[in-house]
This record gives C-alpha cells, sequence and structure tokens, in this order.
C-alpha cells in the first residue's frame, strides 16, 4: 500500500519547515557556475513543486481581492531592482586599486535577496488560507529565533558567538545581524504570550521560554536599534488594542506599564557603560557619528542617481569611492555594507520604484488590522536605524510577515484576543418594498 502525501499538505509542510532554513543562506556553492546558496535552492525547489501543480490544474491561482495589489507591489520592486542591475558598471576600481565585478555582484543580489524571497512569497499566499495555518507558521518562525538563539549560546563555551566587544552575534558577521533576525521573532511571541487563553497548554509554556530566551539574546547583542523596535513595536500594539478595545484596558495599561518599566531598567543600566556614552558622541568615531556621514553620502548618491538608484549590492562599492569627495575627509569606517536605514536602502538599491513598493508594501499592509502587524511595526522601527531587509535571510523573513498579513487580509480573517472571526459577505436582504409588493398581490 503506497503512502502519498497529497501535494498542499505537503506544501504546508515545507512552509512550516522553512523558516528553519532561512540561516542556511551561509552555506553557499556553484551550480555550472552559477553561485547559489542552500536557501536559494530550497525555495526554487518549493516554488517548482507549487508551479508544478498549478500547470497540471490540481491547484488554481487566487488572485482575488487586496492579494493582487501585493503582487503589483512585489512586481514593483523586481522591476526598480532589475534597472538597478542594468545601470549598474560593469567593473568599479577601489581605493586600494583592486578591481571588482560590480555588475555580477548586483545580479547576484538580485537573485538572492529579491526573486527567490519573491516566488516564496508568492508559494506562501497561494498555499495557506486559513487562521490555523497562518498562526502555525509564525510560530515556526518565531521558534526559529529560538533556534538561533539556543545555537549562539552553545558556541560561546567554545570561543565563538561574540564580537571582540563582546556583543553576541552567533553565526552570523555581527551582532546587528542576529538582532534584526530576533526582534521580529520576539514580537510575535509577545502576541502569543500576551493573548495565551488558560488552562495553559504544551505550546504556550514553550511560548514563554522561547520569548525569555529570545529576549535576553537581544540584550545581548547590545543593539540599541534592536531594543528601540522592541519596545516602539509592542507599545504600539497595546495602544492600538486598548483603543479599538479589542483587549482589556486594565491588562493593556499594566502590560504597558511593565514594558516601560523594563525599558526604564535597561536604560538605567546603560546610561554608564562606555557603548551608551560612544552612542552619544557626535563627534569622534562611534556608531553615531559613523551613521552621520553614512547619511550624508547617501543622500548625495541619490542626488547623483534619483531615478534608478545605484542598483543592488552595491552600495559598500559606491561609499568607498565616493565618501571622501562627500566628506571631505576619509569616513571613519570603510566597510558599509548598507546605509543603515531602510527608505534609504529601497531607494539605493531599487531606485524610486523600489520606494514605490516599500511605500506600497506599508500602506496594503495598514489597510485592516491583523496581528502579524506587530512583527512588521517591529521591522520598520528597527529600519529607522538599520536595513531590516537587505539580506537573504532577512529579505525571506520580511516576506514571511508580509504574506501572513497579505493571507488574512485576502481572506478577511480578523482577530481579537477573545476570538477569531471571519467576516463573510451575507445574501442581500429583499428591500421592504418588495415584500409589501408581494403580499399585495397575494391577497388579489
Amino acid at each position: 500500500m503506497s503512502f502519498v502525501i497529497p501535494f498542499d499538505r505537503l506544501l504546508k509542510y515545507l512552509l512550516y519547515f522553512s523558516p528553519f532554513l532561512f540561516p542556511f543562506y551561509l552555506i553557499r556553492f556553484s551550480v555550472i557556475g552559477i553561485p547559489f546558496t542552500l536557501l536559494e535552492l530550497f525555495t526554487y525547489f518549493v516554488f517548482g513543486i507549487w508551479l508544478l501543480f498549478l500547470l497540471s490544474k490540481k491547484t488554481r491561482l487566487k488572485f482575488e481581492g487586496i492579494l493582487r495589489y501585493y503582487w503589483i507591489a512585489c512586481f514593483v520592486l523586481l522591476i526598480g531592482a532589475t534597472v538597478g542591475v542594468l545601470v549598474v558598471p560593469h567593473f568599479m576600481e577601489m581605493p586600494t586599486g583592486e578591481i571588482i565585478d560590480t555588475q555580477r555582484m548586483s545580479l547576484g543580489v538580485w537573485k538572492g535577496w529579491l526573486l527567490a524571497p519573491i516566488l516564496y512569497f508568492v508559494v506562501l499566499t497561494q498555499t495557506f488560507k486559513e487562521h490555523k495555518d497562518v498562526k502555525k507558521f509564525l510560530r515556526m518562525i518565531a521558534y526559529s529565533g529560538f533556534a538561533i538563539s539556543m545555537a549562539s549560546y552553545i558556541m560561546l563555551p567554545f570561543g565563538l558567538g561574540l564580537t571582540i566587544d563582546y556583543r553576541l552575534n552567533g553565526f552570523y558577521e555581527s551582532a546587528n545581524y542576529l538582532a534584526l533576525y530576533l526582534v521580529p521573532c520576539l514580537l510575535i511571541l509577545f502576541h502569543l504570550v500576551l493573548c495565551k487563553q488558560y488552562p495553559l497548554n504544551k505550546w504556550n509554556y514553550f511560548d514563554l521560554i522561547a520569548f525569555a530566551v529570545i529576549g535576553h539574546a537581544i540584550a545581548f547583542t547590545q543593539s540599541y536599534a534592536a531594543i528601540i523596535g522592541v519596545f516602539g513595536a509592542t507599545g504600539l500594539y497595546l495602544l492600538l488594542l486598548a483603543f479599538k478595545k479589542s483587549f482589556d484596558p486594565k491588562k493593556s495599561l499594566i502590560t504597558l506599564l511593565l514594558l516601560l518599566s523594563f525599558f526604564g531598567i535597561l536604560l538605567t543600566a546603560a546610561v554608564n557603560t562606555a557603548k551608551f556614552q560612544n552612542f552619544l558622541d557626535f563627534d569622534n568615531r562611534s556608531s553615531t557619528s559613523v551613521r552621520m556621514e553614512i547619511y550624508k553620502t547617501s543622500a548625495k548618491l541619490i542626488q547623483d542617481h534619483p531615478w534608478s538608484g545605484i542598483g543592488p549590492g552595491v552600495f559598500q562599492a559606491y561609499y568607498q569611492t565616493e565618501s571622501v569627495k562627500v566628506l571631505g575627509k576619509p569616513p571613519m569606517e570603510w566597510n558599509m555594507p548598507h546605509p543603515h536605514n531602510l527608505v534609504l536602502a529601497f531607494w539605493l538599491n531599487a531606485g524610486v520604484l523600489g520606494l514605490l513598493a516599500l511605500i506600497m508594501f506599508f500602506a496594503l499592509s495598514h489597510s485592516s488590522f491583523t496581528y502579524p502587524l506587530i512583527a512588521l511595526w517591529g521591522i520598520l522601527i528597527h529600519g529607522l536605524f538599520d536595513v531590516p531587509f537587505w539580506k537573504n535571510d532577512l529579505a525571506m523573513l520580511f516576506f514571511a510577515i508580509l504574506g501572513s498579513i497579505a493571507i488574512l487580509q485576502t481572506y478577511e480573517i480578523y482577530f481579537s484576543t477573545n476570538r477569531v472571526r471571519t467576516i463573510k459577505r451575507q445574501p442581500a436582504k429583499p428591500s421592504k418594498k418588495r415584500t409589501r409588493k408581494t403580499k399585495s398581490s397575494s391577497k388579489k
């Protein structure tokens, strides 16, 4: 007796498992001279399965409601980045005399940071259509953050997973990259923990454990941008719930006060540290003064390339060649892969069309309230000081959360802390005039 898994269930299982593969972009190899990552190949595999069943007419293309506008925004972003690839110079000479193939680099970024995540978004929004599916998927995203945090802690006894200044970075290049991934995971868990129902089940207990571990890991990264993103998103979430009266105002107020108190404790503990003093230093070399140089150089690059941007993935090359002219002196930090701002990053990587796509994503996701917005808010607030998108795993994470919002909106599934309700269109009732006419005709 053969055991066959229906294709829709197979796709669901693959999508549930997929967040745990987001960090596997670090495994790189070449196929016929073309560079790939393990994460890319997995994405193409999942998309291929879905496309096969679509062509065999075992499923149909869902393109109704607000979902079509999300697809349009993805297409706009892809076109903007494609134009960026075309305008990138084939080669650039660095101040060190090294000549790099910037167009090949840009094309690789287009393939791994945009094409693969957008195909993932397509499969996700075509496969899930129920609230229980979205909730399981979001929980798996959060647990992937828990797995990454635990892996980072396991590395510590072996002398790994820490930066020179003792910040937790795990297997990432910097502590900021780890924080960028963990912030949305923590915010998803915040929603799950806050809205838990009694009596607690095994998932609720595991949510609490994962929440504590990820929260500590974010604090260990010492990323002030991440901490601002977490507290900003949770504060907005509680205020919105209280305003919509979908949550107990007293509980919302108590939770908000606890968050503010915890934030105050963190701030008090950090005030006298060298890192915090460095953060407030605008004159000497610090994270703030370096960012000021980045923003100034980025503004000049946008002024020089307002429509097309400079192209995806080549900001560091442009920064090293142009920053000296803009600043009138060598920059404090040479290696800058991103402009440390989400808006600037979209504009520079994909031009005006990329900026338009970002605005469309923001507007569409806020057309109705769905609870994954708390994770998106964390990304957007964090994006004021860093770039939580233009990187393999972060782009996948962004589209995973955006896809969850799009699914809930498409099938009109809205959330309150007491229940999940699906709004369905009711058949129109006959008018009173028509009813009266029917009665009079029956008398005749």
